[in-house]
């Protein structure tokens, strides 16, 4: 056990080196941009960066595993890969080259490799995608119970934020109406954009997830993942999300992640399936969030008044069952 412990801290180690490596090198890159190339769409780093968690999470299986690896498994990484090279070159030359065209050339390639990778998924040839936890049916009904429950707490928050005037998260009765009316769209964004949001959750919940829990108990380790997810976001909260009140932004960011951080730490542990966090998010990018977008100028009241009401609605989520086992009950999957 203590030799599988030190493995395992040494993976992770590794993974957060390389993942936080990419994220502050590329964030160098887009401070250059910010600074001298006002023609460039920002957020399109932010589409490019999902892809960084898994990117590393499946080099490192290849690298350490790749005998053990399923083939059809196998491929789906290295379709993966090429997303992921095809996303980051598109990028790099992009600000130079298209400008103008970067957004849409990057949301076409994403949406092909979303639908060919779904498919793979869905065919689920030998079953093997449930080595990753990645079974779409997979206590599906629990899956749908727990994202529509995700979607009526965030919008609890909306409608509170909504009485709320004067802050820079106040969200109007139109805003509301375009977060009901978003939930349409959450079976076409499976389909179509779903593999950027496995970038992120096959990483966070189905790699680190489990590790963090066995080193450090189930509740503690959520916590910790919760604060370096966060602390991910800080080269976009000060070229993108909040350039004017940037240390304000990734306050307002680890304390959010992980909170929110304990809701789908939870709905993973409880269906144990992949999916059920990737629709999560979703649904929470697609949908009204707990912010003002892109260029917020924050204030210490705003962030103190959406972390107290984040906490309320989703930190009572650590107290549920799926926390309270021992930590060595947890299974990493390789």
């Amino acid at each position: 056990m203590g030799e599988n412990l030190k493995q395992t801290k040494d993976e992770v180690s590794l993974f957060l080196f390389i993942t936080f490596l990419i994220t502050f090198l590329m964030g160098g890159f887009m401070l250059y941009v910010h600074k001298t190339m006002i023609n460039v769409n920002l957020a399109t780093f932010a589409e490019v960066q999902m892809f960084y968690p898994a990117f590393v999470v499946i080099a490192l299986k290849m690298f350490y595993y790749k005998e053990e690896i399923n083939n059809n498994i196998l491929i789906f990484y290295k379709i993966y890969i090429g997303l992921f090279i095809i996303s980051f070159a598109i990028q790099i030359l992009g600000v130079f080259l298209f400008p103008h065209k970067l957004e849409i050339i990057q949301a076409i390639v994403l949406s092909i490799f979303s639908i060919v990778t779904f498919s793979l998924v869905i065919k689920n040839k030998e079953n093997c995608f449930e080595k990753i936890n990645m079974v779409f049916g997979k206590n599906f009904k629990m899956v749908i119970i727990l994202a529509v429950i995700f979607f009526i707490l965030k919008l609890v928050v909306s409608l509170v934020y909504a009485i709320l005037p004067g802050q820079v998260f106040s969200i109007s009765g139109n805003d509301i109406s375009k977060t009901i009316l978003s939930i349409i769209t959450i079976p076409i964004n499976i389909v179509l954009i779903w593999i950027m949001f496995f970038g992120e959750e096959f990483a966070w919940r189905g790699y680190l997830q489990p590790r963090l829990q066995v080193m450090f108990g189930k509740k503690l380790g959520v916590i910790i993942l919760g604060f370096i997810w966060g602390f991910w976001h800080f080269p976009l909260c000060f070229m993108l999300y909040s350039p004017a009140t940037p240390i304000l932004c990734v306050i307002s960011h680890v304390f959010y992640c992980t909170i929110i951080g304990v809701f789908l730490g939870y709905v993973y542990m409880k269906t144990g399936n992949l999916w059920s966090v990737i629709i999560i998010h979703i649904i929470n990018n697609s949908s009204l969030s707990a912010g003002a977008g892109y260029g917020a100028i924050l204030t210490l009241k705003d962030v103190a008044i959406s972390i107290l009401l984040f906490a309320i609605v989703y930190l009572p989520f650590i107290f549920t069952k799926e926390y309270k086992a021992d930590k060595n009950e947890f299974n990493i999957q390789e």
